[in-house]
């Protein structure tokens, strides 16, 4: 019997309609094509700010000295253009709405030290998980085990009773290697679909 539902934030419940914002600041700041996205969310500073060893602010003002910006922008003009393309998905928010309480939901997010903000008053989910679990609150990153242990304990909900449902292939591994159901989002149809044929099971 499944009893919880957990899914990941960012490339899942919200996603970027259009890559043209951000294709549009490498060109403006003559970055190489398709490299704005692992400078921002993978480099070394991103990793640190993600297991809250840096606060946001910091990563920020940080990047915005490795960015080569020359008075072109301000980086909170930056940060703006390089998110204007996101949009939550609503259809996906609706089913993790519709089946609480009798299925627990979590959020389980490599997010930076903002994280809680975001969810609460930037994009109002909050209220649909029984918990959220953030990385740079936990000071613990997926794939590692202990976060998504943590997120079990919080719900208490044993690994095998629970689905968790994330864009990243390696974070989808770490959850099946805790005995958690994984569901690994790609078309947003799909993901739904094996959801729904999850908890019907």
């Amino acid at each position: 019997m499944i009893r919880a539902l957990f899914t990941d934030f960012g490339g899942v419940l919200v996603r970027s309609r259009t890559d043209a914002p951000r294709r549009a600041l490498e060109v403006r700041l003559g970055l190489p094509p398709n490299t704005i996205e692992e400078r921002v969310f993978g480099g070394d500073l991103s990793v640190r700010a993600q297991r809250g060893e840096i606060s946001h602010d910091d990563y920020w003002e940080h990047l915005g000295r490795d960015l080569p910006l020359d008075g072109r922008m301000t980086v909170a003009q930056f940060r703006d253009e390089f998110f204007s393309a996101d949009f939550l998905d609503e259809a996906l928010m609706a089913l993790i709405r519709s089946v609480r309480p009798s299925i627990k939901t979590g959020l389980i997010s490599n997010a930076w030290a903002n994280g809680r903000y975001i969810f609460t008053e930037v994009f109002a989910i909050a209220s649909a998980f029984d918990t959220l679990v953030i990385s740079a609150e936990e000071k613990v990153m997926k794939p590692d085990p202990r976060i998504y242990h943590i997120a079990l304990d919080r719900l208490g909900v044993a690994a095998g009773e629970s689905i968790f449902i994330d864009d990243m292939l390696p974070n989808v591994r770490g959850a099946e290697a805790v005995g958690m159901i994984g569901v690994h989002f790609q078309p947003a149809d799909q993901a739904i679909q094996e959801i729904r044929r999850l908890l019907a099971r």
